[in-house]
């Protein structure tokens, strides 16, 4: 098997797996601070775990090396993550998933603001388009709960591309350590409103995502990037945004507007034209 091949096959199992995230949180019906509590709890004691397993000195070290890394990107993910919890809540799976999708466009102009990393004009021509669509996504979807999920989605989007550049920042900050962070945030966060009279059905789909659906796409999809250039991954990664919308209609009987069938379409397209531009830039260098 080649290089290529296994890379591919990881990303897509990956990706694979974590297009259940989304219908999971609509399939437990649960609060959404209940969801976030019970989440963020199962993902830092997973977590912890893991770094406990290797040692005492290397938990230690998991935290000590470039800490501010670890601590901002564990922020970043825990407020982002909780924010995909609302926004799946509130507007549904196929309008969060589709403005998230828009994470790698808005990443590049983060870093160019921030980095002033070096930024291809397509994807500017690219950060337009998306802009268009998720303008389609929320002009006819302005009911209290709609709007507020949307709203909730766009935050997710920005903290979610801001995490990716705190990333590139500080490589050498320990990944499982900041995922464990970002779970105890999401735990606080969700702490002073948790309804504890919950039924039990729906704890269980959320353990069923923050034990095994959760921690194993991202394992995945991160060894899957040893072996794939960024381009290739943005192509896979929109796999999840069919996937998961298709899980919801398929399962929950959630179908899509209008506006976010149209809105989707227009982002996607700006996705895949830009990852494969690059694509075809990388092959020809």
């Amino acid at each position: 098997m080649s290089s290529y091949t296994k890379g591919l096959l990881l990303a897509l199992s990956g990706v694979f797996i974590m297009s259940f995230e989304a219908p999971l949180i609509k399939l437990s019906k649960l609060p959404v601070s209940s969801i976030g509590f019970y989440f963020g709890l199962t993902i830092f004691l997973t977590t912890q775990i893991l770094l406990l397993l290797n040692g005492m000195e290397n938990y230690k070290r998991a935290f000590k090396v470039e800490f501010k890394g670890v601590l901002l990107s564990g922020i970043f993910m825990g407020v982002g993550n909780y924010c995909f919890i609302s926004a799946v809540s509130y507007a549904g799976i196929a309008n969060t998933v589709l403005i998230l999708a828009s994470a790698p466009i808005v990443s590049a102009l983060i870093a160019l603001w921030l980095l002033n990393s070096p930024t291809p004009k397509e994807i500017y021509i690219a950060a337009v388009v998306v802009f268009v669509g998720i303008y389609i996504i929320f002009s006819n979807q302005l009911g209290s709960l709609n709007l507020k999920g949307n709203l909730f989605a766009v935050v997710a989007l920005f903290l979610m591309s801001g995490l990716f550049i705190i990333l590139t920042k500080y490589q050498k900050a320990n990944r499982v350590a900041f995922v464990s962070i970002g779970g105890l945030i999401i735990m606080l966060i969700s702490l002073p409103s948790i309804d504890l009279n919950v039924n039990f059905s729906g704890i269980f789909w959320i353990l069923i995502m923050g034990v095994i659906v959760t921690p194993f796409s991202r394992i995945l999809i991160g060894k899957g990037t040893y072996f794939l250039i960024p381009a290739e991954m943005g192509l896979l990664m929109i796999l999840e945004t069919v996937l998961a919308p298709f899980w919801g209609w398929w399962w929950l009987d959630e179908v899509p507007t209008s506006s976010t069938t149209i809105g989707g379409g227009v982002i996607l397209l700006a996705i895949f034209w830009n990852a494969w531009t690059q694509l075809k830039k990388k092959n020809h260098c």
